[in-house]
């Protein structure tokens, strides 16, 4: 609960502040302001991604609390945040989202560039895109793997159902 309303205190007011200023205040704003507010849009965005994954990780590997009266209770917020996957929680996902968006944008380029409109800005589009993709796609494999090799260590059973090992066999050797 309370990492949530972290996220609403220091994210979501940033990205609605900014929001309106984005979508609707193009012709309205100067360039500056309006890159300002898409900045601050991403930069919120961001926050909110930290936020939500320190939440869903302390729930996948929780640390840093007692159970006192059948009650839980943080002892230690750093650990309560800085859990062992919620660092490779936040980095598989800020990256995928990179790619995911160039991915979106190589596609709107291309979809431009089969209708023959090769003009600078469509072309510049196109290649960001690509250089983008080619740069955080390996990146993204690496820290796949090492997110899958934490969830080994702290969650085999849940590696077991994902490679679909439904059979305990005491006398196979761990992966």
């Amino acid at each position: 609960g309370p990492l949530l309303t972290y996220e609403v205190l220091t994210a979501f007011f940033l990205e609605a502040g900014f929001l309106g200023v984005m979508l609707f205040g193009w012709k309205k704003v100067g360039p500056g302001l309006h890159m300002f507010a898409t900045a601050m849009v991403a930069l919120g965005t961001l926050i909110s991604t930290t936020w939500i994954l320190a939440s869903n990780s302390w729930m996948q590997t929780p640390q840093g609390f007692e159970v006192i009266d059948g009650r839980v209770v943080p002892t230690d917020w750093l650990a309560v945040i800085f859990n062992p996957s919620f660092p490779y929680r936040l980095a598989h996902m800020t990256l995928a989202a990179y790619l995911s968006t160039a991915l979106f944008v190589a596609a709107a380029a291309a979809w431009h560039l089969l209708r023959g409109r090769t003009t600078g800005t469509v072309r510049t589009m196109f290649s960001m895109a690509l250089w983008m993709i080619l740069i955080v796609a390996p990146i993204q494999m690496f820290i796949g793997d090492a997110h899958g090799l934490n969830t080994l260590k702290y969650q085999p059973a849940k590696i077991a159902a994902i490679e679909g090992h439904w059979e305990n066999d005491p006398t196979a050797t761990s992966l």
